[in-house]
């Protein structure tokens, strides 16, 4: 298999976990800020999650979200290091979640000066 096949296999694969991932996380319904979580999603080549998904405890089973996320951020991680792929080094923080519309959300980012 060549080196682009290989890499857009393992894409797939991560495609496929992210998906696995939302559709545990569902609608993340909620009634109040406090039923509201971040999960951190991936892996970045300089450490770090790529991204971050909001979850809500009412709906959501923390254990089952943990080891999708670690699944996904191993595969990553086995990517990365088998290609050599790179990112920047640019740490992602929790935003943290709240709940908006009675559904988690990532809390939005303050906008820089």
């Amino acid at each position: 298999m060549s080196r682009a096949a290989t890499v857009k296999a393992s894409l797939e694969l991560e495609a496929a976990q992210r998906r696995r991932i939302e559709a545990e996380i569902g609608d993340a319904a909620c009634t109040s800020d406090a039923q509201c979580r971040t999960l951190p999603i991936g892996a970045r080549s300089c450490g770090g999650p790529e991204s971050w998904m909001a979850w809500s405890v009412a709906s959501g089973k923390a254990d089952v979200l943990k080891a999708l996320a670690d699944d996904l951020a191993v595969m990553q991680r086995q990517r990365n290091e088998r290609f050599g792929i790179m990112s920047t080094c640019q740490v992602i923080p929790d935003p943290g979640a709240v709940c908006r519309d009675r559904r988690c959300v990532l809390r939005p980012r303050p906008l820089a000066n």
